[in-house]
């Protein structure tokens, strides 16, 4: 092989590997800074698609993969089925928010209507330009009145 051949056939490999890391690097790079407000406001986004019966609204809330499992008319069931007492709730009230790059959990508290709390962990994640819901893991329900852990002031 003539030496201008070898020289270009090195050459063409060093631009793929450039082309590589450069693609490599922008993959990974971490996402943008978030607020638990950014959390909060794709919570709430859902949660008010749920009481307006906005099934594919808040199926657009949801992450990659729960769409991958789930056809709308499935995430439509199973959120009428698995999550009534999110759907009926008056109000939403948000608790803390760990963020840990593109993963992050959020407390959430719906209330009912006779006052009871039902709090829910949220697993988010960031898939992109925006934070999309992972899933919710509701508790055990909390009645009106009762008294919870914690340092009275």
């Amino acid at each position: 092989m003539k030496q201008g051949h070898k020289i270009g056939l090195m050459l063409f490999f060093f631009a793929i590997c450039a082309t590589a890391a450069f693609v490599s690097h922008d993959v990974q790079r971490p996402p943008p800074p978030a607020r638990p407000a950014d959390l909060y406001s794709v919570v709430d986004s859902q949660f008010q698609a749920f009481r307006a019966e906005d099934f594919p609204r808040a199926y657009q809330q949801a992450a990659a993969g729960i769409r991958e499992r789930f056809s709308m008319e499935q995430f439509e069931q199973m959120v009428r089925v698995d999550y009534a007492g999110i759907i009926e709730a008056r109000r939403v009230e948000f608790g803390a928010a760990e963020i840990r790059g593109r993963r992050a959990v959020v407390r959430v508290f719906f209330v009912g209507g006779d006052g009871a709390l039902t709090p829910c962990i949220y697993s988010m994640v960031n898939e992109g330009e925006s934070w999309k819901i992972e899933a919710a893991h509701i508790l055990r329900r909390i009645p009106k009145g009762s008294r919870l852990d914690g340092v009275r002031v």
